[in-house]
């Protein structure tokens, strides 16, 4: 069994499932979705019908590793690849889909107990859990984004609380990696408790794509008995979103007015980039927001109406460069997260977190932070993975931070430039260099794989036993 959650991604993976695609059962479930194969992921979604149908079933074919014995049905197969029929359900408004692989019975032939009984309840019961638990995941990393005491942090917290207060057209103009699709979220249930909600990649789709995706909600707002319900767009990188699409958009809000409500997720800083001249320094995300207004369509990539849609109630998520002083408060909040989350996969909570050491704040402050607030939580996972005691230190942190460093002369923050060679190199010994380089690359796939041997063994290339030989060397 599997769960999709509403943009597509597989948020939960059986433990039978997870075996059978040869899944490292080592790590805890969230580890192991990280790391299922793109293909694999991909056929594991539900074709877009489901939105309109809420069912679905079709055949898949999926590649088994080498030495996997069973399929999830149970049957004993030697290929490496296994054809399966695969049956998706969309649990009605929530945006979630169930599948699995199998057998399936007639509806007529499941004993009544397993409908109604404490079977039937049981399986409930745990879907409500696993969703409860990915919903409220992505409340508590939307709740950590306003943290701190700077200027930014304090002027998002107060959009977000008034964004929470009123149901209206959103524009979300966020750095890439910043977590915007979880406050977005967030913001919605806040703001339309139980509305269906559908999240769409804008620079994937064109108007008959728009459509398909869109049914569900367009359906049910334009229902004839009278009474028109009220349902979301979320619409990711709106920016890159096809003209036909924008031009869509536009015509059901024209048609619909406030029951169809528009979420839009844009970084400024993407057009800013296209339209900035080289060498210019980086204005802030409001003064970037400010100029968007004034760029025509061809520059920003948006439509005006949409554009004035999505400054109706602007929230712009900080860059974390440009609120450094935030960085402690945001980065110990991420750890504790990261620790509550260990505990919950291993039922204990017998010990409280690790301390952020000196050392440890100050690499976290001077780093640049390119892939921002997404990289910052990832670091806090693969630090406390790393931690032995009570204190993260330096040495804790993900190699590239901690080897960052700033140029001597450097007058903006970025990695100081290698020295140039001269005709005098030598080195003491090759193999010391080789073993060192060696090692460099082991810490970054650990670090990348979040501790995951498995994973990091397939990062490298080798096999889990090397790696271990290696580690343990």
């Amino acid at each position: 069994m599997w769960i999709i959650d509403a943009a597509g991604d597989l948020i939960h993976l059986s433990p039978a499932m997870a075996e059978w695609l040869g899944e490292s059962t080592e790590t805890d479930d969230s580890q192991t979705v990280e790391t299922i194969a793109e293909h694999w992921v991909d056929a594991l979604r539900p074709d877009p019908s489901i939105r309109f149908r809420g069912h679905h079933t079709r055949r898949i074919t999926l590649s088994k590793p080498p030495g996997s014995s069973k399929n999830p049905g149970g049957s004993s197969q030697s290929d490496t690849a296994s054809t399966e029929v695969a049956h998706w359900v969309s649990l009605g408004d929530s945006g979630y889909t169930v599948g699995c692989i199998g057998e399936f019975l007639r509806d007529a032939d499941v004993p009544l107990s397993d409908w109604l009984g404490e079977g039937g309840l049981r399986q409930e019961s745990l879907l409500s859990e696993l969703i409860a638990k990915h919903q409220s995941s992505n409340a508590r990393t939307a709740d950590i984004l306003p943290a701190g005491e700077s200027d930014a942090a304090e002027l998002l917290r107060h959009r977000v609380n008034a964004a929470t207060s009123m149901r209206c057209h959103l524009g979300l103009f966020a750095p890439t990696n910043s977590s915007s699709r979880e406050l977005a979220l967030r913001l919605h249930d806040a703001s339309a408790p139980g509305e269906p909600i559908t999240i769409v990649d804008g620079a994937l789709m064109d108007a008959e794509l728009l459509e398909a995706y869109a049914a569900p909600a367009i359906h049910s707002i334009s229902q004839e008995d009278g009474h028109r319900s009220n349902a979301t767009l979320l619409i990711e990188r709106l920016d890159e979103m096809p003209d036909d699409a924008q031009l869509k958009l536009t015509q059901w809000v024209d048609v619909f007015g406030d029951h169809l409500r528009l979420i839009g997720l844009l970084d400024p800083a993407r057009v800013a980039d296209n339209h900035s001249q080289p060498g210019e320094p980086d204005d802030p995300l409001d003064a970037q927001i400010a100029e968007l207004t004034h760029m025509p369509q061809a520059v920003t990539g948006i439509a005006k109406p949409l554009m004035n849609l999505m400054r109706a109630m602007p929230i712009s998520i900080p860059r974390l460069r440009d609120r450094r002083e935030d960085i402690p408060a945001l980065a110990l909040a991420l750890l504790r997260e990261a620790h509550r989350a260990s505990q919950s996969q291993k039922r204990t909570s017998d010990s409280d977190p690790p301390r952020l050491g000196r050392d440890a704040i100050d690499a976290l402050t001077m780093y640049p932070w390119p892939n921002d607030f997404d990289e910052l939580a990832e670091a806090m996972t693969s630090a406390l993975s790393r931690v032995v005691g009570d204190r993260i230190g330096r040495e804790h942190l993900p190699l590239v931070i901690r080897s960052f460093r700033v140029g001597p002369n450097a007058t903006s923050e970025r990695e100081s430039e290698p020295e140039k060679a001269d005709n005098n190199f030598r080195i003491d010994s090759l193999d010391d260099a080789v073993q060192k380089y060696e090692r460099e690359l082991i810490d970054r796939a650990m670090d990348a794989s979040q501790g995951n041997k498995a994973e990091a063994a397939r990062r490298l290339g080798i096999s889990r036993a090397r790696l271990l030989r290696k580690l343990d060397g």
